[in-house]
């Protein structure tokens, strides 16, 4: 385990549901469709490694045994070194709390305050890409639910004793609002944007 419960919880719900669909599959004389090349596991730490500059895109691809072009389709979002946005993906069939802490993670069905800091809680972002990163979009049942920008302030930012970083986003987003931070997202609030299988988040271009 990663000792990040909400990654980890994560995983294991869509473990749990890829396996289910693809048991439904071989049951109808079909098997499911192509694993993906990375897992999200996987594309968290190849993305942090290609953020931080310090391998070339070939020792990654050696490390995680995948093609330079898988790779380069992986991390698309970041190639030129532009500004970007995190998508997460989310479904509210549970709510998940920390026992230990009594954190909420995910969609909680509470309060501004209390889903703020489940938004902002902990993503495997490189340090090199902070000061690109512009806004998350939270993507709830496959639909736009709501937009927070990312405040320009570095020394706003924070990190576990992983690295994982607590993104310092600013209350969700008007649509006016929207369009005049993020002229060139191309996502707006309640657009339709189906769950990749075995995706959790990406980055999409700005």
């Amino acid at each position: 385990m990663s000792g990040n419960p909400e990654y980890d919880r994560e995983m294991i719900v869509e473990g749990t549901m890829d396996g289910l669909a693809a048991a439904r599959a071989r049951a109808r004389g079909r098997v499911g469709g192509r694993p993906p090349a990375l897992t999200q596991r996987q594309l968290d730490q190849a993305q942090r490694m290609y953020d931080a500059g310090e391998h070339t895109v070939a020792e990654i691809a050696e490390t995680f045994r995948v093609g330079r072009t898988t790779l380069y389709r992986q991390l698309h979002a970041y190639h030129d070194g532009g500004d970007c946005a995190l998508v997460v993906y989310r479904n509210t069939r549970t709510r998940k709390i920390d026992a230990d802490t009594s954190r909420r993670y995910g969609e909680t069905g509470a309060s501004e305050k209390v889903q703020l800091e489940a938004d902002r809680k902990w993503f495997p972002i490189a340090p090199a890409r902070w000061p690109r990163l512009k806004a998350v979009v939270y993507v709830v049942d496959g639909v736009v639910a709501r937009i927070r920008g990312v405040e320009a302030d570095l020394s706003k930012w924070d990190t576990d004793d992983r690295g994982y970083a607590d993104v310092p986003v600013t209350k969700p987003l008007t649509e006016l609002q929207i369009a005049k931070r993020l002229p060139t997202l191309r996502i707006a609030l309640g657009d339709h944007r189906p769950h990749l299988r075995g995706k959790i988040r990406e980055y999409v271009p700005l």
